[in-house]
């Protein structure tokens, strides 16, 4: 810790801070390889921000803390979001915590999935990581709310600089190291026409279009009668992708069919509240 303490460190597999050594540290990758990363602060995330705006550790509100992933590519900085993740009191103590932007093993996707994939279709979007070769800073900035003044966040805590090359032809749909994952064992073609449907007709993101629905979920899950055991409903994920000008999404929806009697069930909607996320531009074809 004291060797890298403010730095992030990357690695090409996931490893606990038990078992990383200084041969496990890289700066290069190929997009579409195996990406991680550890961050190393000198304070914890509440502690750096109390210092930050002058308050006692004890009046940040720590349950609020997460964290922003800056991006630096040729100039042009790119802000992104980390998924909240954590408790109190790992935002209280911790000093080290590890992340991840590809992991191709299918584990879960935050914190650091999620703001890489922003990177990816901000910066496309943007004209840059064309091809080839390219240096990115990370920097990763603590954050939390009051409740009279807004957001309150630390400084940068942590940096560290990565070349990636970009493969030509590697923004490609079906591509679930950079374009997210495919269709699912719940899905099919007439379940992502319906959730498209339904996602048009409610739509009220005016900066977006809708372009397509991809059934992402690996099964239905179905709930039942606890008494009768008989089906009520069912539901599988459904990420609904638009365009917009500077950048694309995948929001994940939860997808419902009501229970039709004889094992079958009735066309169904996506829900109103989803998992936000984005996707290179190129992945939408």
């Amino acid at each position: 810790h004291a060797a890298h303490q403010n730095q992030i460190v990357f690695t090409r597999s996931d490893l606990g801070i038990g078992a990383i050594s200084e041969k496990d540290i890289v700066t290069d990758f190929t997009l579409g390889q195996p990406m991680f990363f550890r961050v190393f602060t000198a304070r914890s995330a509440v502690n750096a921000i109390a210092a930050a705006n002058n308050m006692p550790a004890g009046q940040v509100y720590a349950d609020g803390v997460h964290y922003t992933a800056r991006f630096t590519i040729d100039g042009q900085v790119f802000d992104t979001g980390i998924f909240p993740w954590g408790n109190r009191k790992d935002h209280e103590t911790w000093t080290t915590w590890r992340g991840q932007f590809v992991n191709l093993g299918g584990a879960q996707r935050t914190p650091g999935t999620d703001a890489f994939l922003e990177m990816l279709s901000r910066a496309t979007a943007a004209g840059l990581l064309k091809p080839g070769r390219h240096s990115i800073r990370m920097d990763v900035i603590p954050q939390t709310n009051t409740e009279k003044n807004g957001p309150i966040k630390a400084g940068v805590v942590a940096s560290g600089t990565f070349s990636l090359t970009v493969p030509a032809g590697i923004f490609q749909a079906g591509n679930p190291a950079v374009c997210g994952p495919g269709r699912g064992g719940g899905g099919s073609a007439a379940t992502e026409a319906r959730a498209f449907a339904h996602a048009k007709q409610f739509w009220d993101w005016p900066d977006l279009t809708p372009v397509k629905a991809i059934a992402v979920g690996r099964q239905w899950t179905i709930e039942a009668n606890e008494l009768t055991g008989i089906p009520i409903e069912r539901y599988t994920d459904v990420a609904i992708l638009s365009r917009g000008a500077k950048f694309c999404t995948s929001h994940t929806h939860k997808f419902t069919e009501k229970y039709a009697g004889g094992g079958t069930y009735a066309p169904g909607g996506i829900s109103v509240n989803f998992t936000p996320g984005y996707v290179p531009c190129a992945c939408l074809g």
